[in-house]
């Protein structure tokens, strides 16, 4: 057995100031930056119709979640309003087919925090587009993303939601609350992220009848994406955004032969580029799997889960693009964002019906942990709350679905 080394411990006064240096050696430069960027004053929007920008640089899955309110707010804004949308380059195209917005403006997330140039021009973009208002209504907010678009608009009325410090420490929200002219309150209470969606859109004064629930709308030239996919066919989506929210691979490839097996449908491999050596694992222990890892784009990937017969994912985007186009759906979880974004809330039932959610919720206290796991745990593989879920448990919930929606067994 290996003997535990004795760890050396620092005097307190010490180590709050070591902790404090290291803190402000990683964020000067975003703050010097920021520093750099600052005008004064605030725009003059030109005659004719009011121009509003809408900021959301948030995934795939967020947007999906959001869809509903985004419509609500479009059509609370009125045809004589012009609505500029600045979206996350991975899902511009969708919301372009969404109708959301008159123009929408791709926003590569990593180059606008990383890059100074792209910044520079994005910058002169937003502040010469005249906006009367600027809103970014996402929950969790970023001070070198959405914060700083919003401030670089110097619109009369900049709008955001007070959210939480997940992604924006205590520091720079300090900072970049003072760059909106309102902050509408968030309740300090675990909430589904379309309830904060909702929430928002209450604390400005949309109309709210009907309540708006997420949609997803495939334009038909996308079809053509879908090539030469089976007329009955599944998604298998293995990867996750880090690899700790990710199920094995070797279970996954189980549960899909105990779908193709039970159901006579051919298994889709889906996932972007980084997502192609997960796939690739799965691809060889299921024969006959169709692989399209980093093959799609948005817009063709959507229109593959929506025309699915059941998808079978960890906690991704896949999740929401196919509770929002009714198809059946079991997702394996751990309990980081529990609530947060799956389980579905009860004011979703007609969605809700379509996500088998799987997880370790009963047995383990500790969810809702932001995915700051205190468990021990190996960096870079799944996490308890993760890797411990049961593979018969999975076999299980997906009877479960196609049972719910009646489907046989083809294979006796």
């Amino acid at each position: 057995m290996r003997q535990a080394v004795p760890m050396r411990m620092e005097p307190w006064p010490a180590l709050r100031l070591r902790t404090a240096i290291q803190y402000y050696a990683r964020h000067s430069w975003r703050w010097w930056r920021v520093l750099y960027e600052y005008r004064h004053g605030t725009s003059r929007p030109v005659a004719g119709r009011k121009r509003v920008l809408i900021v959301r640089l948030d995934a795939i899955g967020d947007f999906v979640l959001w869809s509903g309110a985004a419509k609500a707010l479009r059509r609370w804004f009125g045809p004589e309003t012009h609505v500029t949308l600045a979206a996350n380059a991975a899902w511009a195209d969708l919301a372009r087919d969404a109708d959301i917005a008159d123009e929408v403006w791709p926003v590569r997330r990593r180059m606008l925090e990383w890059d100074p140039h792209y910044r520079s021009v994005m910058q002169a973009r937003v502040h010469g587009g005249n906006f009367a208002v600027a809103i970014n209504s996402v929950f969790s907010r970023e001070m070198m993303l959405g914060d700083s678009m919003v401030r670089w608009s110097r619109a009369p009325e900049r709008i955001g939601s007070t959210g939480e410090g997940l992604l924006l420490p205590a520091r720079e929200r300090a900072w970049a609350d003072g760059w909106y002219t309102t902050l509408t309150p968030a309740s300090p209470d675990w909430m589904h992220e379309w309830e904060r969606n909702v929430e928002f859109l209450r604390a400005l004064g949309v109309p709210l009848e009907p309540v708006p629930t997420p949609e997803l709308f495939i334009h038909p030239r996308e079809l053509a994406g879908l090539g030469d996919l089976p007329e009955g066919y599944f998604i298998v989506f293995p990867g996750a955004s880090l690899p700790e929210r990710q199920w094995g691979t070797r279970e996954f490839a189980a549960v899909a032969r105990h779908v193709r097996q039970r159901t006579g449908w051919r298994p889709v491999l889906l996932g972007d580029g980084g997502d192609a050596a997960v796939c690739d694992a799965v691809a060889a222990d299921l024969p006959g799997a169709i692989n399209l890892a980093g093959e799609t784009s948005v817009p063709v990937f959507a229109s593959i889960v929506a025309r699915s017969r059941l998808v079978l994912t960890n906690e991704t985007s896949a999740v929401h693009l196919a509770a929002a186009a009714g198809v059946p759906t079991v997702c394996i979880t751990g309990g980081g964002h529990w609530d947060r974004f799956v389980p579905y809330p009860a004011s979703l039932k007609a969605l809700a019906t379509f996500i088998e959610v799987v997880s370790m919720a009963q047995e383990m206290t500790c969810f809702k942990c932001n995915w700051r796991c205190v468990l021990p745990h190996v960096a870079g593989q799944a996490l308890p709350c993760v890797s411990h879920v049961p593979l018969d448990r999975v076999v299980a919930g997906v009877d479960r679905m196609l049972s719910r929606f009646a489907v046989t067994n083809s294979h006796g």
